[in-house]
């Protein structure tokens, strides 16, 4: 039942994702989108690939950062081989590479899943923040070419917003958190003799300090840096593309910036490798400067499409690597941890 209900998710996003990508094609002249991408100037891309693997490599260092308060030492180069695996499964099944790349860590390091997994958290709630600022950020720098879509979409919202809804939902949220914490204090006793209990304990321990291994980083500096660094290449990856048709170069750097936001809203939708939702997202944006809806598309096509082969080849090679690599036993929890 298990994998059937596995199956039918993965077949369902995949449905929705294509969907969304003969939305965006429906209307264009596949001839000539593929005569255009033959005259681009790869270059550009090319420099864009080999930005978002530096990023990906810092992603990887920064995560070793996290781990370090919770008494696991792992080497850079095997957490990068651990993200890019986890990008790798995220082709396969929407979220599915957080799981996929902690597993990947536990083979080569012997670091508990349940306290990398923590980590991952830790990463991408600080990530959705980031995210968030981005987006308020280019809304406030560029609320003169962004105005019209803004008021298109939060009439839109507002139209369909119905607090009832809203109410009724927090109040069942409520209401079993309540019952959930009664039930707790009743059978507490009973609760922490349980077997069940004494297993899952040591886990959750895990899993706490992971999420909260941020607060304890050591080198506050170097996580700062790493993170700032990790989005300056996004957007540089993003922006870079501009570059590879006359179309699109004219275009500044504070429209990077749109282009990043609407390319990070459409890789966060649960669907594999953002398919249909970045081609949506960024190609629209696009139209807001000027762009025509085929050069637009034309763009997100090539940006996404070149991020995918490369996940595809270095995400498929890091697999193959971590099945070679020997478990390091610096991964094993320090000595530290037992003091």
């Amino acid at each position: 039942m298990k994998k059937l209900r596995s199956v039918f998710k993965y077949t369902f996003t995949l449905i929705i994702a294509f969907g969304l990508l003969w939305y965006v094609f429906r209307d264009l002249d596949l001839k000539i989108l593929f005569d255009k991408i033959k005259k681009a100037n790869f270059t550009f891309v090319y420099i864009s690939i080999a930005l978002s693997l530096i990023s990906h490599f810092i992603r990887g260092y920064r995560w070793t950062l996290l781990l370090k308060p919770i008494h696991y030492k792992v080497n850079s180069f095997r957490a990068f081989i651990a993200v890019m695996v986890g990008y790798f499964a995220n082709l396969l099944l929407p979220r599915m590479g957080e799981i996929t790349r902690c597993a990947i860590l536990k083979k080569t390091d012997n670091v508990a899943i349940p306290a990398s997994f923590g980590t991952v958290i830790s990463e991408r709630i600080l990530d959705m923040i980031l995210l968030v600022i981005l987006i308020f950020s280019t809304i406030i720098i560029e609320f003169e070419v962004l105005r019209n879509f803004l008021i298109e979409f939060f009439s839109s919202a507002v139209s369909n917003f119905n607090i009832w809804n809203y109410l009724i939902l927090g109040g069942i949220v409520a209401v079993l958190v309540l019952a959930g914490i009664f039930l707790y204090q009743k059978n507490k006793v009973y609760i922490k003799s349980s077997n069940i209990y004494k297993k899952i304990r040591p886990l959750i321990s895990d899993l706490i300090n992971g999420l909260v291994s941020i607060k304890k980083v050591k080198e506050k500096w170097t996580f700062f840096i790493s993170t700032l660094m990790i989005w300056v290449l996004y957007y540089l990856m993003s922006y870079i593309i501009v570059f590879s048709f006359p179309e699109t170069s004219d275009l500044d750097f504070f429209a990077g910036l749109s282009i990043l936001m609407a390319g990070g809203l459409g890789m966060a939708a649960p669907v594999q490798g953002g398919i249909g939702t970045y081609h949506a997202f960024v190609g629209g944006v696009l139209m807001l400067y000027g762009i025509s809806k085929e050069d637009g598309v034309l763009f997100a096509t090539l940006l996404h499409t070149s991020q995918i082969v490369s996940i595809t080849i270095f995400g498929g090679i890091s697999f193959l690597i971590s099945l070679f690599l020997y478990k390091n036993p610096n991964g094993n929890k320090s000595e530290n941890s037992k003091s």
